[in-house]
């Protein structure tokens, strides 16, 4: 649940700068949320199967809000 939250965290980050006027190397960037995004899409799936009817693990949407 951690490293779901973390990451997530990091993409906000990341997205926040690719707004930023000071940014400098954009592609970089794009490219850093983009392996994020893949890593979160992996946690997602494995999270998700992991977490069973009756688990007591909390919903994944819980585990990203902003």
């Amino acid at each position: 649940m951690m490293a779901i939250q973390a990451v997530h965290a990091q993409i906000r980050h990341y997205e926040g700068l690719l707004k930023s006027e000071t940014l400098r190397d954009a592609a970089e960037i794009q490219s850093l949320v983009l392996s994020y995004e893949n890593a979160a899409r992996a946690l997602k799936d494995a999270y998700l199967q992991e977490r069973v009817a009756g688990s007591n693990l909390p919903e994944y949407e819980t585990l990203v809000r902003e």
